[in-house]
Formats: structure tokens, sequence, C-alpha cells
């Protein structure tokens, strides 16, 4: 079976909380939308966000 290499750094940083924008990564989910709003709040990708 093939695997993809990306798939093994996900899973080391699996405690990461990863910004789908600019792949900045955060220590928590409150510290992730703290950016989210700061720095893509005119983004239209990042109001796609859940």
């Amino acid at each position: 079976m093939v695997t993809d290499p990306r798939d093994d750094e996900e899973t080391e940083e699996d405690d990461e909380f990863r910004c789908a924008i600019c792949d900045e990564t955060f220590d928590s989910q409150q510290e992730l939308e703290e950016h989210g709003e700061e720095e893509h709040e005119g983004d239209e990708d990042y109001s796609k966000q859940p």
C-alpha cells in the first residue's frame, strides 16, 4: 500500500490546531480562532470554515 508522507506529519501534530489558510499551528482551539479572526477576517476561505 502506498502512503502519502504527509499523513505521517499530520499524526505527529495531532495535538496542534492548524490554520487552514496559512498552515500556522497553535496549541489551542482558542488561539487558532483568535488568529483566524485577526489574520484572515476578510478572506473568503476563512468564512467557509465551521
